[in-house]
């Protein structure tokens, strides 16, 4: 079946990894992404996960890396400073730091070891899924917490709301990261279409119209979710019911 290239585009597939739970996926994808940074062995284990993960959702490699250029810019800066020691003002001249350097590189494998996990999750997880299952799993979490605080004050229980704010704001987090990279895409390809340069100009043109239109379309989504009756704040007797809590209970 053919399905676009974009990063952090859904795969559509029938695979292991496709029918795992979502929930396991997100929690998956923090432990790679924490042993990633934690040491040389958490890093390898991350690596190594990360590639049977690829291999056996069918994704290929290169596709994990699409669209990491710009992250790779910054990860090259972070190497050059971690590498450079200034001993000023006794010398101008910087001196080579090997240990800052290897610090450096750590630093952005991690970086690139995250990025690539998070691609695969996206890769092979619907937002659907993922919305479904954070909210199942913060409606498990409220009901243990109502129902601890109800036996301790002798309250009735209250009645957990599976729309709350919480799970819906993480969905939404979540959410613009493949849009950043539809939206990234999109300036990119009218750029080239035009005729633009490459390299540092591209960056310093397209971040901030990237950045102008995903602030636009997170407004587009706010009124979007008013217009329906969702509000992410609790607006104490007007709360629309997202605040985990029914009204008159």
């Amino acid at each position: 079946m053919a399905y676009g290239v974009s990063p952090y585009t859904y795969r559509p597939g029938a695979t292991f990894l496709h029918r795992l739970p979502a929930g396991l996926k997100l929690l998956g994808l923090l432990g790679i992404s924490l042993g990633a940074f934690f040491s040389g062995l958490g890093f390898l284990l991350s690596a190594a996960i990360l590639l049977a993960g690829a291999r056996s959702g069918k994704i290929l490699l290169w596709d994990l890396f699409r669209g990491i250029k710009p992250l790779g810019l910054m990860i090259g800066l972070v190497i050059i400073l971690r590498s450079l020691r200034f001993n000023l003002p006794h010398s101008w001249l910087p001196e080579i730091n090997l240990p800052g350097f290897w610090a450096g590189l750590r630093f952005g494998g991690g970086i690139m070891i995250s990025f690539s996990a998070g691609a695969l999750l996206f890769s092979v997880t619907t937002m659907t899924e993922l919305k479904d299952s954070l909210g199942s799993a913060e409606t498990r979490i409220r009901t243990c917490w109502y129902g601890l605080t109800a036996k301790i004050t002798g309250q009735p229980i209250r009645t957990v709301s599976r729309n709350s704010p919480v799970s819906l704001g993480i969905s939404l987090m979540l959410n613009f990261l493949p849009r950043f990279f539809e939206v990234w895409e999109e300036a990119e390809t009218a750029y080239r279409a035009r005729s633009g340069k490459k390299g540092i100009p591209t960056l310093t043109l397209l971040i901030p119209l990237v950045t102008e239109r995903m602030i636009t379309l997170a407004v587009e989504t706010a009124y979007a979710m008013e217009s329906r009756g969702a509000s992410l704040t609790c607006r104490g007797h007007t709360c629309r019911g997202h605040c985990g809590v029914r009204q008159g209970s």
